[in-house]
């Protein structure tokens, strides 16, 4: 197995897991927020911790879903700028320069999202309903970062492989 190749497959092996474990949370999120509805409108009664754990849930299906959407270029883009640029250079150009601020974007939140878990740590925060350790839903923040961090590293090497040859790929982002 080549370099490339080996890339390629772990690079896919990666995404599918992070599509799995969305699908997943999202799967759960439902049957909680469903069971909860259940529990209102036909017990008149409700789960005390469905509605908490949902809520964590979702947190982490937002900070995770960041890097799919990077995958598969839906973040909100000002793709003006790029229409009145005429090459595919120039336009790589400016897409490096964005990414190159998300990157360090996320090394910021990486930073301080650790800054976050020792405070949380410290003080042995737990949430009010369900007693879970709040550094269980922050460590979230460092490690979607992280992920984002990573897969901005595939598209700055796209980015730039275009810069040089003037041609873009039409293939995805990594």
């Amino acid at each position: 197995m080549d370099r490339k190749n080996g890339f390629a497959r772990i690079t896919g092996l990666y995404d599918h897991l992070e599509e799995y474990v969305l699908v997943g949370s999202l799967v759960l999120n439902v049957v909680l927020v469903f069971a909860q509805v259940i529990m209102r409108t036909v017990f008149r009664n409700s789960l005390t911790w469905s509605e908490e754990l949902s809520r964590y849930i979702y947190i982490w299906e937002i900070w995770l879903g960041a890097s799919i959407a990077l995958r598969e270029k839906q973040h909100i883009r000002v793709e003006m700028a790029l229409g009145f640029l005429k090459t595919e250079r120039a336009k790589a150009v400016l897409t490096a320069l964005a990414d190159i601020i998300w990157f360090l974007f996320n090394v910021y939140m990486i930073w301080n999202g650790y800054e976050l878990l020792e405070s949380m740590a410290g003080r042995r925060a737990v949430s009010s309903g369900m007693h879970i350790p709040m550094v269980l839903i922050y460590v979230a923040i460092p490690v979607a970062s992280f992920l984002t961090a990573l897969r901005l590293l595939g598209c700055l090497r796209d980015d730039f492989r275009t810069v040089i040859s003037g041609k873009r790929d039409g293939g995805e982002r990594t």
